[in-house]
């Protein structure tokens, strides 16, 4: 009787155990997964991605008055030194925006980013390392004729539809942050769509301006659909998924 009852007794403690073992990892999945929003964190995403567009608003502004006090005085060839000007000024936004982001936005490195890729699932049609950083090269060179074309149209810097291409760098610069930094491929699925709305957004107060700066932007909108589709895929191929949205540490 005693040997059945210890075989009996063992038995039940395994399997409670087992169901302790079982409803601990449903409950940090559940934390992971489905915990309660923060907050305090989309604060602090809004606040970022506000400051920024704020900062380059601000030198937009200042570069639109330097501007005036250049071609306004008379100087020869000031328009042709004006677009040279605008054309890397347009190119650096498009390129480092992220200087006056408060998030460390900081893109991978190619070597960082075939790490990921090993570290990561993705789906087949993945492109190359390579060819990203080629394609956000030829894209900053789009950005950068496209307003200088809303520029001539409108005359000044800091206007509406150039704020909102700069809406957009700072949406995509919080989307690096989350991406990259805090590698959280949840938020960063939902957050993408908030940068590819932002981007078409763009595309169509430049079109607005002038319907050529629209379709000289557009192939911005088009990588950015690419990406996103890439983006949700990673999400869903690598399991467990993570949470859509930033959730407070329970």
């Amino acid at each position: 009787k005693s040997g059945a009852a210890f075989m009996t007794h063992t038995v039940f403690d395994y399997e409670a155990k087992e169901r302790a073992r079982s409803a601990s990892k449903w409950i940090n999945n559940w934390k992971q997964n489905y915990g309660p929003v923060s907050i305090e964190l989309i604060g602090k995403y809004i606040f970022s991605i506000a400051t920024e567009a704020c900062m380059i608003g601000l030198v937009l502004f200042a570069t639109d008055v330097a501007l005036t006090a250049v071609t306004g005085g008379g100087f020869g060839n000031a328009t042709k030194i004006r677009n040279v000007f605008l054309f890397f000024f347009f190119a650096f936004l498009a390129l480092r925006s992220r200087t006056f982001s408060i998030l460390d936005a900081s893109r991978p490195k190619l070597i960082t980013e075939i790490k990921m890729k090993e570290q990561r699932k993705r789906p087949e049609w993945t492109p190359p390392a390579k060819v990203f950083p080629v394609v956000w090269i030829s894209i900053a060179f789009l950005r950068s004729i496209s307003s200088i074309l809303v520029y001539e149209q409108v005359g000044k810097l800091f206007c509406f539809p150039i704020m909102c291409l700069v809406l957009h760098l700072s949406i995509g610069d919080w989307w690096n942050f989350v991406t990259n930094k805090e590698k959280m491929l949840g938020v960063s699925a939902v957050g993408v769509l908030f940068v590819l709305s932002s981007a078409w957004f763009a595309i169509y107060q430049y079109y607005s301006v002038l319907p050529t700066a629209g379709f000289v932007l557009m192939p911005l909108g088009i990588w950015l659909s690419i990406a996103t589709a890439l983006v949700w895929s990673i999400w869903d191929i690598n399991k467990p998924r993570m949470r859509l949205w930033p959730t407070k540490t329970l």
